[in-house]
């Protein structure tokens, strides 16, 4: 079964290895990680995460993490581009603060699992497979978390010495290869938008519709004044939303057009993928006229349907 097929119907890997991984230790990490990511850090207990920005002081993104709590550490998962922003941003915080910041990308392999048999793969590894997303579990020195990314159930990472033993497992129990073009497919397919390419860092939160990353009674932290005057007053100028487009490929022009005005452009635009979508899809930040779901547009001259892409 070829990658995006077993994606769909049985259980597929990715390698996730160049993601950004940063380890925050000391005593002060949840104190600070807290203070300046935009969900609550300080009430996880081990083995607990959760979904965050980390704004800067004018509300805009700049990165999109998954934030686990250990024992001893707290990991922080963010795009690969961002990593280098994201490390410089937490460090600048760091005055006299008991936390020292160090970059695992190198020393660490990351494999994302998927599919409907992810995790009876998982387990017949021998590894713990938690059945509650934003939780993970340790085999050794080996790692699972249950991810809330829609269509990604698992991220393994083990130490990088490791990484051909465990591709070398998940090959044998039938798991296939999905390269970066099935994966990026798969993504679309969720409506999973991306930190970099669907939304960026000129962004602030609300206008990414994104908001499972947002907490909203935890009191103040890194940019909470714009994230709140905006929650406030209810309105954005701009928000992302998917768009599923009357044809099964893409045109040429991605300008999206709303009652003959453009308002947007088309991002990941992905091809149809039969039996699974019929119709091709991508993501747009668009004029919040033209927002609201099941609103008509226009990809170039293709007609098209706003989709909701929310999350709270």
């Amino acid at each position: 079964m070829r990658g995006f097929d077993a994606l769909q119907l049985g259980v597929a890997w990715h390698d996730l290895s160049s993601r950004g991984r940063l380890r925050a230790t000391g005593e002060d990490r949840a104190r600070l990680i807290h203070a300046i990511s935009s969900n609550a850090v300080e009430s996880l207990s081990t083995g607990q995460g959760t979904y965050a920005f980390f704004l800067n002081a004018q509300g805009r993104i700049q990165a999109d993490s998954l934030i686990f709590a250990d024992s001893d550490h707290i990991l922080i998962d963010c795009e690969p581009r961002a990593s280098a922003t994201l490390r410089d941003h937490i460090e600048d915080y760091i005055i006299m603060d008991d936390v020292t910041l160090t970059d695992i990308a190198s020393e660490t392999a990351l494999i994302a699992i998927a599919g409907p048999d992810s995790g009876d793969t998982v387990s017949s590894l021998g590894l713990k497979a938690p059945e509650t997303a934003l939780t993970f579990a340790r085999s050794g020195d080996v790692c699972v978390f249950c991810t809330p990314r829609p269509g990604v159930d698992y991220l393994i990472m083990a130490p990088s010495s490791e990484k051909p033993t465990l591709i070398a497992g998940l090959r044998k129990r039938g798991a296939a290869e999905a390269d970066e073009q099935a994966w990026e497919s798969h993504r679309v397919l969720n409506w999973f938008p991306r930190f970099g390419i669907d939304y960026q860092s000129k962004n602030i939160p609300h206008e990414t519709r994104q908001l499972n990353a947002v907490s909203f009674v935890k009191g103040c932290y890194t940019g909470q004044e714009i994230v709140e005057r905006v929650r406030s007053r209810g309105q954005v100028r701009r928000q992302l939303v998917g768009v599923e487009l009357e044809a099964a490929t893409i045109p040429a022009d991605l300008t999206v057009f709303h009652k003959g005005n453009s308002v947007g452009t088309l991002t990941s635009p992905t091809p149809a993928r039969s039996p699974f979508a019929s119709k091709s899809r991508g993501f747009a930040i668009l004029r919040s006229s033209a927002a609201s779901p099941g609103t008509v547009v226009r990809v170039g001259a293709v007609p098209a349907k706003v989709r909701d892409v929310s999350r709270k």
